[in-house]
């Protein structure tokens, strides 16, 4: 029995994983690049530099934002359960599991205080940042701080893996990963390919485009919340639209009004997906806002 829950845990960890394929993780970093403090820039730049040494295809800050991701593809998978944090959402009232204690929460705290560190060197601060870019952009994907607890899936659902789809995206987690199809006209902006390639000069200007639609779109003004700094506050925040908007997703209304909410197996319908395109849009220009404060407040104070 043990051994079988332990295979469990372990499948969950590793569906659970990505949040955004490349593009959101792209896009954040580009609003945040734009909004840093000029001192913040020069000192960020030089990380890539660093991070450049071991892997050529970094070639700007936004490309750091991705490489996270990229590890698992080297079976480096010791930071799978820092990608996300599962906190429950659960109709049914079944028993709950143990919380993971190191989970995208713990690894934001540990990645700012390296940055913080008088100590670390320059490589271990180069790795922290992009960490910290990554994870800043996991915990804005609704299902990165959620995962769904029923009587058919009582160890949780892994952040929407297990909740099957018709259709283009397999499972809901993809569908979100893909921003509802937001993101889809960019996936083949992915620095993290077969060959590994720098990100080209082409790709750099559409994403800094999409950067500029999302923040005017979003203007940070705009923002309640924007302005909170707290990691907690960020998942709660992430787990409301999780539940709202992804698993009590609205498909269409029938007659007399009545909201027809998301069905595993079932095609998702263009009205829930033009919900969830707005729920992506408005997170990412969040996150690249939210990103973009951290840093300068980490580097701003820093003497390194």
């Amino acid at each position: 029995m043990k051994k079988n829950l332990f295979l469990l845990a372990f499948l969950c960890f590793s569906l659970h994983l990505k949040a955004w394929w490349d593009p959101g993780h792209l896009v954040t970093a580009m609003i945040a690049y734009k909004l840093l403090d000029k001192d913040v820039q020069k000192k960020v730049d030089k990380y890539v530099r660093e991070m450049k040494r071991d892997y050529k295809y970094i070639n700007h800050f936004v490309a750091l934002a991705a490489w996270p991701d990229d590890l698992k593809a080297e079976d480096v998978r010791c930071y799978n359960t820092m990608h996300y944090t599962d906190i429950p959402y659960n109709p049914h009232g079944v028993a709950l599991p143990p919380h993971p204690e190191i989970d995208v929460l713990w690894a934001i705290g540990q990645a700012t205080a390296v940055l913080k560190s008088k100590k670390a060197r320059d490589i271990e601060k180069a790795r922290q940042l992009a960490f910290l870019m990554h994870f800043v952009g996991d915990i804005h994907q609704p299902l990165h701080s959620t995962s769904m607890f029923t009587n058919s899936h009582p160890g949780g659902d892994a952040g929407g893996n297990f909740f099957r789809l018709e259709g283009e995206w397999s499972n809901l987690h993809k569908l979100w990963d893909d921003g509802c199809g937001f993101l889809s006209a960019y996936n083949d902006i992915n620095p993290y390919g077969k060959p590994k390639e720098p990100l080209t000069k082409v790709e750099l200007d559409r994403l800094d485009k999409l950067a500029v639609e999302l923040m005017d779109a979003f203007p940070e003004e705009s923002l309640p919340g924007v302005d909170n700094l707290d990691p907690d506050f960020w998942a709660l925040e992430s787990h409301k639209l999780a539940v709202n908007y992804v698993y009590r997703g609205v498909v269409g209304i029938e007659k007399g009004g009545r909201k027809k909410r998301l069905k595993p197996n079932t095609v998702p319908s263009e009205y829930y997906k033009k919900q969830g395109q707005e729920v992506v849009r408005k997170q990412l220009a969040m996150a690249g806002y939210r990103l973009a404060k951290v840093l300068n407040q980490v580097f701003g104070a820093s003497n390194d």
